[in-house]
């Protein structure tokens, strides 16, 4: 069984403002260790319920954050930025049992925690896709449904938890933090790395078919940026179109196509 983990930073146990985030502060060590040691656990459970393979994307910032020292030796690491439209889910294909999602957080607009955003959070306002606000994950498990791989796994903020059980019912979830305005109420490192292991082991135990699911047929896509003159640029992307100041929408019935999008308007 090939497992895909996708790690991200901002749902990291603890982690509350940027700078805890950001390599340049001198913060940034103790999360980004803790970060590794989430990321370890998810391994680990992985290979408690029969994984063979485990591919991990470093899917934070620079995408150079988890210490691969600090992986089991059955996992290997995409490090950096290839430039594949994939993005977060960069190494992902059908030969794959089963996606999960670690660090994840909120969508931009959510209260659910203090660095809630969508993809690039400098110039993204909202991204909606289908009328619905969209959060990282909905795009990292769009990716997978595209190829037919399982979401199996999430942890992450509470508000993003609640998101994903909704959106894949039966996903397991585990939540590291609750946010409220600037705060951040976290779970002990400790007892996230044992739940995130049980838990990965738990949802990758038993048939994974029943977490299958299909894309919708259509895609309408609206990003709203914070500055005009970025969606007046962004509005130029082939099949894009303009629909205020501030607000691109694009259309197609391909998943790749949205994130082809991505790739060059966020």
């Amino acid at each position: 069984m090939k497992v895909f983990i996708s790690a991200d930073i901002e749902g990291v146990t603890g982690v509350t403002v940027a700078e805890e985030t950001n390599a340049d502060h001198k913060d940034f060590t103790r999360f980004a260790e803790q970060m590794s040691r989430e990321v370890a656990a998810a391994c680990e459970g992985a290979l408690a319920a029969g994984a063979s393979e485990i591919l991990v994307k470093d899917a934070h910032w620079t995408a150079r954050n988890i210490d691969a020292a600090m992986l089991p030796r059955q996992a290997r690491l995409i490090r950096g930025w290839s430039g594949h439209p994939q993005s977060m889910m960069d190494g992902l294909d059908e030969s794959f049992a089963a996606s999960a999602f670690i660090g994840y957080h909120s969508r931009a607009g959510s209260a659910g925690n203090p660095l809630a955003h969508t993809m690039a959070g400098s110039v993204i306002q909202e991204l909606k896709i289908n009328d619905v606000p969209t959060s990282e994950f909905r795009i990292s498990a769009f990716t997978s449904n595209m190829h037919g791989v399982p979401t199996a796994f999430l942890s992450g903020d509470e508000d993003l938890c609640r998101e994903a059980s909704a959106f894949c019912d039966g996903i397991g979830t585990f939540a590291t933090f609750n946010g409220r305005g600037l705060a951040t109420e976290s779970v002990h490192p400790d007892i996230a790395c044992e739940e995130i292991r049980k838990g990965m082991e738990s949802s990758l135990g038993g048939d994974l078919n029943h977490l299958l699911r299909d894309n919708p047929k259509h895609f309408r896509v609206e990003i709203e940026y914070k500055r005009p003159p970025v969606a007046y640029r962004c509005g130029f992307y082939p099949g894009a179109t303009l629909k205020n100041e501030r607000v691109i929408s694009f259309e197609t019935a391909d998943w790749f196509d949205v994130l082809r999008l991505f790739t060059f308007v966020l």
